[in-house]
């Protein structure tokens, strides 16, 4: 059982988030309490419109529910009594609050239901926000009694520590998290912040110069840059910036990480837009390459059904949309129709009240002696006046019948155009989930695979040879720019060009009846020499030796 929360702002942000249907296989909004709108978009925007009237920038509190399902599903009065548990220890009872229950597909393809509930912190009795103060400690406080009372085994990280080592380890552990820009980060990417700062320390700890940790580095796909605000910074071959501090957290300190890259000043660096630049320069040609080679065609069955998966999902995602956006059309073609047909029954029904009294004028209209009477005696001005202070009471009744049922239309309208905005939010929300999948797929296929070389390629540099002229030796030429560009290659084909280098013509030995092989070209053996380098520099301190084929 998890339980994070945090205050917040951003309501129709966090509300696009609560209704992510590419991310969430099912979707239920269980209660929306303390606001007129049944949806979460027009309950966050009225707590938002309270809040207006206070100084409070963060007036949602969100609260997410992860149990260990594990251990079991909890119960819906499970959920609901947790909910109360924590309302009583954040001083949020009867606070207005919104429920919604996902269920999303987890690392193993088993469907995970988990609960977020939102509070407006808005008390408008007194029109100031509730104070949250210590809420991590208090979260943690009412997962052990729940977990205590219900017999549910916590986490290492929510379970009590008394001691003073333990409460320095879960302190640690907490600085190793993933904040919500690195979580963005691996979904558009695909690598988890452990992995990277698992590369990173291995760069360090295989390295003793500053050049050498930079180089390696560059062979890992790093590439140090000078950040905006955080000092060094490494940007990976996807664009995505990291601070070097950050990652280098365990492995080493601050000071020395300033003493080993004294020889690469802040100044001289190349900034965080050059390097993403340089950065998808490098993605694009290492992609052609593969084009070319032909490896993009060589896709693993297992990567095949993920990105037919992937494809299967945004062709639903689409569906889903276009059946949104269908009914949204008819309701708002519907309200038309309603309107449009108020309004000319209130017209009818104004004119029919004037016809009315001028035909029952008209027949109470005096004639002959009383007609002459009432026009010599005045009575008649009388009558007319009294009419016309009728008439103009009547006609103020009707306008003022006008004027509010406009207005209320207009109200609807605007709930309407409210409603069309909510929804583009959440198809850009969607839609950028759907990107951030097909992108992180397709990156997997671009990443560098390692694998472990036979002696002959050391040999090849250092005996010599002649390769024949012709078309083996266009092909070897080839497939080594290809490595050295930082291109992954099948280990068969990089193989075999290190026996085809290495089966040159060769010629009597003039020391005996023995053979050599004939002196090879010195530039060509030069850039063979360059290729073994760098492939030792990308090679050092490497732990797993196939890890994106592993994912």
């Amino acid at each position: 059982m998890i339980l994070k929360g945090n205050q917040r702002g951003g309501g129709q942000q966090l509300a696009a988030h609560l209704l992510n249907s590419f991310d969430n296989e099912r979707i239920e909004i269980l209660d929306v309490r303390g606001a007129v709108a049944r949806d979460l978009s027009g309950a966050f925007a009225e707590w938002a419109a309270e809040a207006s009237g206070t100084r409070c920038q963060k007036f949602l509190y969100s609260l997410s529910l992860s149990p260990n399902q594990a251990q079991g599903r909890l119960t819906r009065e499970q959920y609901i009594e947790l909910l109360e548990r924590t309302e009583r220890s954040l001083k949020l009872v009867g606070q207005p609050r919104a429920v919604v229950f996902h269920e999303k597909r987890d690392k193993d393809g088993v469907l995970r239901e988990h609960c977020h509930a939102v509070w407006s912190r808005i008390d408008t009795d007194r029109m100031r926000a509730v104070q949250i103060s210590h809420d991590k400690l208090k979260l943690r406080s009412v997962a052990q009694a729940f977990a205590r009372e219900h017999g549910i085994e916590l986490p290492d990280g929510m379970k009590p520590g008394k001691s003073k080592d333990t409460r320095t380890d879960r302190f640690n552990n907490r600085a190793k998290q993933e904040n919500l820009g690195e979580k963005q980060q691996q979904e558009r990417t695909g690598v988890t912040k452990a992995e990277q700062m698992a590369e990173i320390a291995a760069c360090w700890s295989a390295t003793k110069t500053g050049s050498e940790f930079v180089h390696a580095l560059e062979g890992k796909g790093y590439l140090l840059a000078q950040g905006d605000q955080r000092g060094y910074v490494v940007v990976d071959l996807y664009g995505e910036v990291h601070s070097l501090s950050r990652y280098l957290k365990g492995a080493a300190k601050a000071k020395e990480m300033q003493e080993r890259l004294v020889g690469y000043p802040l100044e001289k660096l190349p900034d965080v837009q050059s390097a993403q630049a340089y950065a998808k320069q490098k993605l694009a040609e290492r992609q052609k390459a593969l084009e070319v080679g032909g490896e993009l065609r060589k896709v693993e069955p297992a990567r095949a059904s993920e990105l037919s998966e992937v494809e299967k999902r945004k062709a639903a995602l689409q569906a889903r949309q276009d059946e949104r956006r269908a009914a949204l059309d008819k309701q708002r073609g519907e309200l038309y129709a309603r309107q449009f047909s108020e309004r000319g029954a209130l017209r009818e029904i104004h004119a029919a009240e004037n016809s009315g009294v001028a035909a029952d004028r008209l027949q109470k209209q005096p004639r002959g002696l009383a007609a002459f009477i009432t026009r010599i005696t005045g009575l008649r001005s009388f009558v007319a006046w009294a009419q016309g202070k009728a008439d103009s009471k009547r006609d103020a009744a009707q306008k003022q019948h006008t004027a509010a049922l406009l207005h209320r239309h207009e109200r609807e309208l605007k709930e309407m155009e409210r409603h069309y905005h909510a929804l583009d939010r959440l198809e850009a929300r969607e839609n950028r989930s759907a990107a951030n999948a097909a992108l992180r797929e397709s990156y997997r296929g671009l990443r560098v695979r390692s694998f472990a070389l036979k002696p002959e390629f050391n040999k090849a540099l250092s005996a010599d040879r002649k390769v024949p002229a012709g078309e083996s030796g266009g092909r070897t030429a080839g497939l080594f720019n290809r490595l050295a560009a930082g291109i992954g290659m099948s280990k068969g084909d990089l193989q075999a060009a290190f026996e085809r280098a290495t089966s040159g013509t060769v010629k009597p030995s003039d020391s005996g009846g023995g053979a050599s092989r004939a002196p090879v070209d010195a530039e060509e053996l030069e850039r063979a020499r360059k290729l073994r380098d760098e492939y030792e520099r990308y090679q050092a301190g490497r732990s797993d030796k196939d890890r994106d084929r592993d994912r």
